[in-house]
């Protein structure tokens, strides 16, 4: 049996699509599943916990076989901090889990530099859960927290000097309709 670990964060909107579709992938496959899952409400058929200390969820990743988390990027340096390769599924602003799609756009960043593997379906991420997950050098917190603030400066002095692209006005708001 496969055990998976599940975070969606701390942050206050739901996100009811992740727990759904662990739910049906603990139906197709083999797992035994623990979901932390912040704000969203419990699922029948999945053992979860609304919120979790860091020090116990990155012990529950490192004694798991897969981590499935949410973008955000303290969930999955934690994930990588302990030699775990994590399923990212974003959270999307158009279906109100979060304000904008700054996970989105961070998480295939890290899949682009192969850092994550990232789940835009219920059938990637049941294919991704059927096969024994990869893990991988941990991630120096120190050294990546350092690295982050080192790159964080470089875009700031970029955009500084007028060196990056501009985004059109309406690019940079998420306007949603609500019926």
């Amino acid at each position: 049996m496969t055990r998976v670990v599940v975070s969606v964060g701390t942050d206050h909107h739901p996100f009811d699509r992740m727990l759904e579709w662990i739910a049906v992938a603990k139906q197709r496959l083999d797992l035994s599943v623990l979901v932390q899952r912040g704000a969203t409400a419990p699922r029948d058929g999945l053992e979860s916990v609304d919120y979790v200390a860091a020090e116990e969820l990155a012990t529950l990743m490192r004694d798991a076989d897969a981590v499935v988390c949410h973008g955000g990027p303290g969930t999955i340096s934690l994930a990588q901090s302990v030699g775990r390769r994590p399923i990212v599924v974003a959270r999307d602003p158009a279906l109100g889990e979060h304000v904008d799609d700054h996970q989105m756009r961070y998480t295939a960043r890290l899949a682009d530099d192969g850092e994550i593997d990232t789940a835009r379906s219920l059938d990637e991420l049941v294919e991704m859960l059927s096969v024994p997950r990869p893990t991988q050098d941990v991630v120096d917190h120190d050294e990546a927290v350092a690295a982050a603030v080192a790159e964080f400066g470089s875009l700031v002095d970029r955009l500084l000097a007028g060196q990056l692209p501009k985004r059109r006005w309406r690019d940079r708001i998420l306007v949603r309709r609500v019926a």
